[in-house]
């Protein structure tokens, strides 16, 4: 689920005796805003809840909560396709993804971008209401490098976000493999930023061992250098590095379903166009379908936050919302 969080900031003049410098002291007021996705044992959607059925706690701490008119805010939203490493792999299955992309926006004035990455985000596309006019290059992508920098082009998406207007709910839809591959951000950066922007991660994963070894049957093989045992040469058709790449990836974490999770978005996985048809248009209705809770801390202490979200009658129902987010530390500036 996502949550957003405004900051509204207040510049308070300090003067010191002793040097007569003046001082300005930064501190924020922050609105939290805590999408909730509520559902039966059955994953059916459950409306009517008002806002004193939820109890919701910041670190430990209940809140008073508020149920925001979602349709009042707009969703700027970015999408990032990896188009380098194994990617090319999945290319069949973005045939009709403009149309399940248009679904997920929605009408105007929400407004989508759309940024591919290889080893480093490219440039995006300017923030547009309709998809369509991006339609070809989301179907038909070109392949990048071997680069999978999901976590420098997450970093990237929050940048373009950080510039929509304040009173927008900010989203990135990531189409990716599992892993990263060449970031330079590490992930303890991009999950702080998260927490700032108060941006949701609706993560759609492909296993790029999958995909790859299947890619490795349509390609034309290549020969190793001849192997040396006893007095003859013997020609090999197999590579060892490359099964050993396949077992450690399948080893590490879905470190792109982590970021979402942590972020209060959704993950899923697929590995054909079908899926990610299905994957996509459950992803839609949760999307359009969530309760937007509001709170303002009563406490302002910097750092992470842990938010919980229950139904106060209704133990029974499944409540899907996000765990935590970010305060920043008051900045003092000379």
């Amino acid at each position: 689920m996502q949550l957003k969080l405004r900051k509204i900031v207040a510049f308070v003049g300090v003067w010191s005796c002793a040097a007569f410098a003046q001082t300005t002291l930064h501190t924020t007021t922050t609105l939290v805003f805590v999408p909730t996705l509520v559902q039966t044992p059955d994953k059916d959607l459950v409306f009517s809840l008002r806002a004193e059925d939820f109890v919701l706690t910041d670190n430990g701490v209940q809140q008073r909560v508020t149920l925001e008119e979602q349709a009042k805010r707009p969703l700027s939203l970015v999408v990032l396709m990896q188009t380098g490493g194994d990617a090319r792999g999945q290319f069949p299955s973005y045939a009709h993804l403009d149309t399940m992309i248009a679904e997920l926006l929605g009408e105007a004035p929400n407004e989508v971008s759309i940024v591919n990455f290889d080893s480093q985000p490219e440039a995006a596309s300017p923030f547009t209401t309709n998809v369509a006019e991006w339609g070809d290059a989301i179907d038909h992508p070109e392949a990048g490098d071997r680069g999978a920098a999901t976590f420098d082009s997450l970093e990237y998406g929050l940048d373009l976000l950080r510039k929509r207007p304040a009173g927008n709910r900010h989203a990135i839809l990531l189409l990716s493999q599992e892993h990263d591959v060449g970031s330079k951000m590490p992930l303890k950066e991009v999950l702080r930023e998260l927490g700032e922007t108060n941006t949701a991660i609706y993560s759609v994963t492909f296993s790029a061992e999958k995909t790859a070894a299947r890619q490795a049957f349509k390609d034309p093989g290549s020969l190793n250098k001849p192997l040396h045992v006893g007095e003859g040469d013997y020609q090999a058709y197999f590579n060892l590095s490359e099964p050993l790449r396949l077992i450690l990836g399948a080893m590490s974490k879905n470190t792109s379903a982590e970021v979402a999770t942590l972020s209060g978005g959704e993950w899923s996985s697929f590995d054909n166009a079908q899926e990610l048809a299905q994957d996509l248009g459950g992803l839609t209705s949760h999307l359009h379908n969530s309760y937007v809770l509001s709170f303002t801390p009563t406490s302002s202490e910097p750092g992470l936050h842990t938010i919980k979200v229950r139904l106060a009658h209704h133990p029974e129902l499944l409540v899907s919302a996000r765990s935590n987010y970010w305060a920043s530390e008051p900045s003092i500036q000379k």
